[in-house]
């Protein structure tokens, strides 16, 4: 690497904001301070937020610019609020797409989809960049949306420097040598232990939770299986398992329940408890079981929670009344027990996580993205099972999953120890899982050419530019150093010279020149063929705002495993969309840009919301998580302001605000303050 050696400096202090710093976050501060972009990989809760931090204020202090970036939301208005809070609304903005506040502040937050969109259209807001904030990097493996992230680095003026900041990735180097190739010196900071210890036990009936080897003893020498593992000395790959033994530890029972583990964490004073249920169901269901005998607060405590959920009310303009469910969650929170998943409404999930954050919860049933979308650690983590379904199959967790959940367990200054125990039931004894940071999956480029950047790179280069840019990404990269996997830089130019080919014969572009129809995509981020041609057919002028709010919905909306494909009563602009999709049938003879990804069944709820009806009105005729009701309409005002952007007429312009502004409302409104 041709990253600046590092040397033990004497001007860096030991300690930051009152914590003492480790050995990898003086390196990583180091090479920040003399201006290295940095690529720091470490386990999560070592504390890289720590060097984030120190970074935000070394650019106000210099009086430059920064952009802070996380894969979701959530992580982004956390950030920002917590940055607000510390610098004050000077120094502090925010973008997400349905959100903006102080775009051209000395520090803004933002999705990496928003960077990677300004990046492509060479956005002057972001031209005086110094720095660029990769929270999550390793979200470049995300099978669906880790292009964005390649592209956004790819994109990126050779002058801004980039601070990426990982869990565990084993392939930091080669990671760390590929943004090198494109843009300037990069110093890899790599640390593997974590600051509080993380101990994997197992639970079941016969051991309660125990560590591998125990729990493997103890449950093949029980009476239901009848293996003999020589007092022990025989290991697991000794045994042999043949087809009844199976059978019988299958056939066994009883088997444990989450009640169980629960109650084994409060005996032995391992609460605060992350409890992880692949479902949004079981997460509510379970919690209603524990609350049915558990009570975990004080007199006094059970005080701090009324007036926290008095306050979060309060903030956010809302009533009781306006919270589904609002007497469940009350209930629970007053027992010390949580529930949280995307499909709660926003503010349910954000006092959840202030009175865990003030130690108020005792249990929190979460599914998955509380590990990605909220950064609190807690004692304990729990696993109701280490299956889950990926949308395709059932398929174990991988190991960056199990980490990725199970590295919440262990509060730095708090712990000793970090537990993570995991109820296996239905887990084969040959089939336990043996939990490796090392093995953790590499990370390998996951990029895909879309028409959006097939005419924003012809807006900005010449056809050899481009091929010359495709050669400098990541899929590129590690193509050259034998990544199977990965696309080389010809292949990757074959799939844009066919969608160059069918921009041309559908009147997107001429040669180079890009058409009327071509400049509208190069606003939209979002099915930018169907929605281009729905603003060329005209259909926005014949749809009346809230009608409009329904068609954005369809458009945007990834229906859950379940959820009904049709609507009984198709929208008035279904015909138009079987007029396009006729069209660009007869064209698009390779599948390039159909079939559409339409969910026309989402579209009475968001219409019934946008003619102004109260959200316990639209649920009771739309079974709907109210959750999913607000991203939704977050999601629809995301890509009616692509679609504002992209318009021309004052008419057209005029009816998407009112779309916007009748969305925007209740409890779909995000206030940034």
């Amino acid at each position: 690497m041709a990253a600046k050696k590092y040397q033990r400096p004497n001007a860096l202090p030991y300690k930051y904001r009152g914590l003492v710093l480790d050995e990898f976050q003086r390196q990583a501060l180091w090479h920040i301070q003399n201006n290295t972009s940095t690529l720091v990989s470490a386990p999560t809760g070592t504390g890289k937020t720590l060097i984030a931090d120190f970074l935000v204020e070394k650019t106000i202090d210099a009086r430059q610019r920064l952009i802070y970036t996380a894969p979701i939301k959530a992580l982004v208005n956390q950030k920002y609020r917590e940055f607000f809070r510390l610098y004050g609304k000077r120094y502090i903005g925010i973008v997400t797409g349905d959100v903006s506040h102080q775009q051209t502040a000395p520090v803004v937050v933002m999705t990496t989809e928003i960077l990677r969109n300004m990046l492509i259209r060479d956005d002057s807001r972001i031209s005086d960049i110094s720095w660029v904030i990769f929270d999550e990097i390793h979200y470049l493996n995300h099978p669906e949306r880790g292009t964005v992230w390649e592209e956004a680095i790819l994109f990126l003026p050779r002058a801004t420097h980039i601070l990426g900041l990982s869990a565990t990735i084993p392939n930091a180097e080669q990671l760390g040598a590929w943004i090198e190739s494109i843009s300037q010196p990069v110093a890899v900071v790599e640390h593997t232990e974590r600051a509080v210890p993380l101990r994997h036990m197992y639970f079941n009936s016969h051991c309660q939770a125990v560590e591998s080897e125990d729990f493997l003893q103890a449950m093949l020498e029980a009476p239901s299986l009848g293996t003999d593992t020589k007092g022990g000395t025989l290991g697991l790959r000794e045994l042999s398992f043949d087809r009844s033994t199976l059978n019988n530890y299958r056939s066994r029972g009883p088997f444990t329940t989450h009640l169980d583990l629960v109650h084994y964490a409060a005996s032995k004073r391992l609460f605060p408890c992350l409890y992880f249920v692949f479902s949004r169901q079981g997460c509510e269901e379970k919690a209603q079981e524990l609350a049915a005998g558990a009570n975990y607060l004080s007199a006094n405590e059970k005080e701090a929670v009324r007036v926290t959920i008095r306050r979060k009310l309060q903030e956010a303009g809302l009533t009781a009344n306006d919270i589904p469910k609002y007497g469940i969650w009350q209930r629970q929170w007053l027992r010390g027990i949580g529930v949280h998943h995307a499909g709660l409404l926003p503010l349910v999930r954000e006092i959840t996580e202030h009175l865990l954050e003030r130690r108020l919860l005792r249990v929190i049933y979460a599914t998955e993205t509380f590990a990605v979308g909220v950064n609190m650690p807690v004692r304990t983590v729990c696993f109701d099972t280490l299956i889950k379904y990926d949308g395709e199959e059932l398929r174990s967790l991988t190991q960056h999953e199990y980490f990725q959940m199970a590295g919440r367990a262990g509060r730095r200054g708090w712990d000793k120890l970090g537990t993570a125990i995991s109820r296996i039931d239905e887990v084969a004894p040959h089939q336990l899982p043996t939990w490796d940071e090392d093995d953790v999956e590499p990370i390998r480029s996951r990029i895909s050419i879309s028409f959006n950047m097939v005419v924003n790179l012809l807006s900005r280069f010449t056809p050899k530019e481009i091929e010359v840019l495709l050669h400098k990404t990541l899929s590129s990269f590690q193509n050259r150093q034998g990544v199977l996997e990965t696309r080389s830089a010809s292949e990757l130019m074959n799939d844009f010279n066919e969608k160059w080919i069918l921009l041309q014969r559908l009147g997107y572009v001429e040669g180079t020149e890009l058409l009327s129809k071509g400049n509208i995509c190069r606003n939209i981020y979002v099915q930018e063929i169907l929605v281009t041609e729905l603003i060329a057919s005209g259909l926005i002028l014949e749809l009346d705002p809230a009608d409009l709010a329904g068609l954005a919905a369809a458009l945007v909306y990834s229906p859950r495993s379940g959820e009904p494909p049709f609507t009984l009563s198709p929208p008035r602009w279904m015909p138009a969309i079987d007029v396009i999709h006729e069209k660009l049938s007869r064209v698009d003879t390779k599948r390039l840009a159909t079939p559409f990804s339409l969910y026309p069944a989402i579209s009475p709820a968001i219409t019934a919301w946008a003619k102004d009806l109260t959200l316990r009105e639209v649920l009771k005729e739309h079974p709907l998580d109210p959750g999913d009701l607000v991203s939704v309409c977050r999601q629809s005002i995301d890509l009616l302001r692509q679609i504002i952007t992209a318009v021309t007429r004052t008419s057209e312009k005029d009816k998407i605000s009112e779309s916007i502004t009748r969305l925007d409302r209740g409890v779909v409104r995000v206030i940034a303050n």
